[in-house]
């Protein structure tokens, strides 16, 4: 892909400065929205055990989990978060992905006892994320002190029942509240009482990249296999057959692992797509996701491994621009150590 001067605009100070040191609120769902599916039938587990790359053979009430759906050839369907609440397993999808993975779970589904509704159109999603996320949610509903990290409880706020789910998200530690359509306007107006700044997609995307979390159709997807987005966190390495495990295995018992997620700092404006070059002028990889900080261009790229080095500082296909590689947080905070 060549290279082009993208159309920028400046980046969003305020929320972002909220995601990162106060408590930013985020509306997922917008378009396109993230998936709200909840997923019922004594088969159900089962079944998702048998299609992703997690350990899902239990999944006790009030406790969340990440997995991906693989094809036969490793590639990503999409990332799912799932959790068990309500006598049933709520899943959250990529923007835009919910009937792909309705369809997908179709696709295998024959004698199983399971029931996928599509919540997304009359629910609202909500997230919150930043240091004093806590203290922000715990200000409208004193149970959420008690909902650890990966897990989910039903709660009320401003007297309504709402899904509130404690989990990472954007890359980093937050919440994210679900509940009825018609709920959604009273439940912004209660964290915003209580000092959650209500936040662009914008900053939201800026917050994403800066934690080095890779997102569907820009770092990973049915172009790529999840190693190389390094979903490690995500990919059981000791449960049984599922679709795609022999792929994945073999990439990493041979290090076939082709490409590496990384975190670039730039030195001009570039485009997504924009191509990494080795000091020998062959292709390294290229750059996936761009934001403009305060501190400066940042981004995540998809890199040659034996290149993927923090600290090296690769050039690009657009005139003057390199690119400096680091370790991206979410990969080094959810992988295990030797991945």
């Amino acid at each position: 892909m060549s290279a082009t001067t993208p159309e920028r605009t400046g980046p969003d100070r305020t929320g972002l400065a909220a995601l990162r040191n106060a408590c930013g609120l985020v509306a997922c769902d917008g378009e396109p929205s993230v998936g709200r599916l909840f997923i019922t039938g004594e088969d159900a587990l089962d079944l998702l055990n048998r299609l992703t790359t997690n350990k899902l053979e239990q999944l006790p009430e009030g406790q969340g989990s990440s997995t991906i759906v693989t094809n036969a050839d490793g590639r990503v369907v999409d990332l799912l978060a799932l959790a068990a609440l309500d006598d049933g397993i709520w899943c959250l999808t990529s923007p835009g992905y919910a009937q792909t993975v309705i369809d997908w779970l179709d696709m295998f589904t024959f004698a199983e006892d399971i029931t996928v509704e599509d919540r997304t159109s009359d629910t609202f999603h909500l997230t919150l994320a930043g240091p004093t996320a806590p203290s922000t949610v715990a200000a409208v509903s004193a149970n959420v002190a008690d909902i650890s990290l990966d897990s989910i409880a039903r709660v009320q706020i401003a007297s309504v029942s709402v899904v509130v789910w404690h989990r990472l998200v954007g890359g980093a530690e937050g919440y994210e509240i679900l509940g009825n359509l018609a709920d959604r306007e009273a439940i912004l107006a209660a964290l915003v009482e209580v000092g959650a700044q209500l936040t662009s997609t914008d900053a939201w995307e800026t917050h994403r990249v800066l934690n080095g979390m890779p997102a569907m159709d820009a770092e990973f997807g049915l172009f790529n296999n999840p190693l190389e987005a390094r979903l490690f966190g995500s990919i059981s390495e000791t449960k049984g057959c599922y679709t795609g495990q022999e792929v994945l295995a073999r990439l990493q018992t041979y290090n076939k692992i082709q490409r590496r997620l990384m975190a670039v700092d730039l030195d001009a404006p570039v485009a997504p797509g924009t191509k990494l070059v080795s000091e020998d002028g062959k292709n390294a990889g290229h750059i996936t996701s761009v934001t403009e900080t305060p501190d400066g261009i940042k981004g995540l790229a998809l890199v040659a491994t034996k290149l993927a080095i923090d600290g090296a500082v690769l050039a690009t296909d657009f005139p003057g621009a390199t690119a400096t590689l680091h370790e991206p947080a979410y990969a080094l905070a959810t992988e295990p150590a030797d991945a």
